[in-house]
């Protein structure tokens, strides 16, 4: 299980490195809505047992960003000390600009709520800000500004899921079929009842990729070369094979 207060604390150093460097605003992806900068970063939706894990993952390590995928967001907006100490590595002026955001994005619907998505997007539009960054669900594709940012969603052919969640968590067929279809179902559901978009409407994304006929490392570099032609960002020689 990954330390998540130790994941924080070097993305805060990484952010606060950047930022030391002249021109961040200029870095290539990155620009300005409003008064904050965002971006560059990558969101990632999927279907359950299409990969978008494993593809953000290695695209993360190609490009050197941190990767934060749907358990690390989650455990941020849940608990205060780890949130705390992201939202704090800004300035005062950039925290008062982001909390603003959240109350235009809130639906009336969510009002009196237990506060989770708000903390949810704080946290999103924190790391969106930060950039150089790889979010993996929780609708981030609907809270940060699609102009700085490579939207992706992950599906494969129901068969094809099936096979693969049987294999890894040891499931038969069936059992398998009906946990993906559960999980699907209740992910297309949050997002249309909070974010009133349908996550699986191909115009919501940049980008649509079937990983059926497509290994991890063939969807990556689909991601990539996407990413470079969208917002110019640079690989790391690094990276490559």
């Amino acid at each position: 299980m990954i330390d998540v207060e130790k994941y924080i604390k070097d993305q805060i150093a990484i952010f606060q490195a950047n930022e030391a460097l002249e021109n961040r605003e200029q870095q290539p992806g990155r620009g300005k809505e409003g008064d904050l900068f965002y971006g560059p970063y990558l969101t990632v939706s999927r279907e359950k047992g299409a990969g978008g894990n494993a593809v953000a993952k290695l695209v993360g390590r190609r490009l050197g960003w941190q990767v934060f995928d749907n358990e690390i967001v989650d455990e941020i907006a849940k608990k205060a000390h780890i949130r705390r100490q992201l939202i704090e590595s800004l300035d005062e002026r950039d925290q008062a600009m982001i909390q603003d955001m959240i109350g235009q994005l809130m639906n009336l619907q969510e009002i009196g709520t237990s506060g989770y998505l708000d903390y949810l997007k704080q946290v999103v539009l924190t790391l969106g800000h930060q950039g150089d960054v790889v979010i993996v669900g929780h609708a981030a594709r609907f809270i940060l500004p699609a102009l700085f940012g490579l939207s992706v969603r992950m599906v494969a052919p129901i068969e094809v899921r099936t096979r693969r969640i049987a294999d890894k968590a040891r499931l038969s067929l069936k059992a398998a079929r009906v946990e993906i279809e559960r999980i699907d179902r209740e992910r297309v559901k949050s997002v249309r009842r909070h974010f009133g978009h349908d996550v699986t409407d191909p115009l919501s994304h940049d980008l649509i990729i079937n990983t059926a006929a497509l290994s991890v490392e063939a969807a990556a570099e689909v991601v990539v070369t996407a990413l470079q032609r969208k917002l110019g960002v640079r690989v790391k020689e690094s990276g490559r094979k």
